[in-house]
């Protein structure tokens, strides 16, 4: 499984059938993970809200830095990896 392909479906998904809702709702998704210490589910979730972001602002035409993406892919990630069990 490719989490990078799974979070664009996800968000192109979102983002067809909620518009500019998605982000609104991946962004509430996103803090209710933080606020469990889910911190994989928060990592995907951020991930779908960042890709939201993008396709939206492709749709609506507005042109994105090139380098800014480029920042926001190579920026280092603020979820800590804990070894936990899966259950």
């Amino acid at each position: 499984m490719n989490t990078d392909l799974d979070v664009l479906v996800f968000a192109t998904r979102l983002v067809d059938e909620l518009g500019e809702t998605a982000i609104r709702m991946s962004r509430v998704r996103l803090v209710e993970l933080t606020a469990a210490n889910h911190t994989r589910a928060a990592a995907f979730w951020r991930d779908v809200l960042r890709t939201s972001e993008r396709l939206l602002n492709e749709r609506s035409g507005k042109r994105v830095n090139a380098a800014a993406i480029a920042a926001a892919q190579t920026a280092p990630a603020s979820v800590m990896h804990v070894p936990r069990p899966i259950p």
